[in-house]
């Protein structure tokens, strides 16, 4: 695999092109975490949706990750010869995030269902996943281009921490839909368990990828 220094001539110019977009992104993972992030987890805790909140803590840990990758393309904007290090430990810090996710969400899922919690009955837990799958499943998909496109891990597990906020969101609204269709109060609560295995298989992608000789 090959290291993200960028190239000479045309090659360079189209890898800045690249981490100025990476750099856009992350800005707009930011912002989006502050605001809608926080409406999920009030929301979720109002509520008692789990899976509503899940979608919020997700939202968070994506804003903690997507600040660290503001610094990590900035700073191989400034200093190229820095970027295998930035990207490294960018890396890391998006493993811990997603392992935060995936413990987070899987004890909140797994005391819901001991509790036998239910979800609140008003819309405002539907409104609040249907905003977080609307604006997180754009982002998440022009994440995961520009990863590719910069060979980029970091970028790539910040773009699976917003997919997973995607994720959450869209089966917070099927759970939810379930419990007011059917009373199954249960699925909300799965459905969050899903994710949070999800978040721990690709967590330990990331991780891998962080140990291999040259990041790529």
């Amino acid at each position: 695999m090959g290291s993200p220094t960028p190239t000479v001539g045309s090659g360079a110019g189209e890898r800045s092109r690249l981490l100025a977009r990476a750099l856009y992104l992350s800005v707009a993972s930011v912002l989006v975490g502050a605001l809608v992030g926080a409406l999920s987890v009030a929301v979720g805790l109002a509520e008692h949706s789990v899976a509503v909140l899940a979608t919020g803590l997700g939202m968070l840990a994506d804003l903690a990750g997507s600040l660290v990758l503001v610094w990590r393309f900035g700073a191989e904007r400034t200093h190229p010869v820095r970027a295998e290090d930035v990207e490294r430990r960018a890396a890391l810090v998006i493993v811990a995030a997603l392992a935060l996710v995936s413990a987070a969400v899987g004890a909140e899922a797994v005391h819901a269902l001991v509790q036998q919690v239910h979800p609140g009955g008003s819309a405002l837990s539907l409104l609040a996943a249907g905003i977080a799958t609307v604006i997180l499943s754009p982002l998440a998909i022009a994440k995961r281009r520009t990863a590719t496109a910069l060979d980029s891990h970091a970028l790539r597990g910040d773009s699976s921490v917003t997919a997973i906020g995607a994720g959450t969101a869209l089966l917070a609204l099927i759970g939810l839909a379930l419990f007011h269709a059917t009373g199954w109060w249960w699925a909300d609560s799965a459905a969050a368990l899903v994710i949070a295995a999800v978040a721990a298989s690709e967590g330990l992608v990331v991780h891998r990828a962080t140990r291999a000789p040259h990041l790529s």
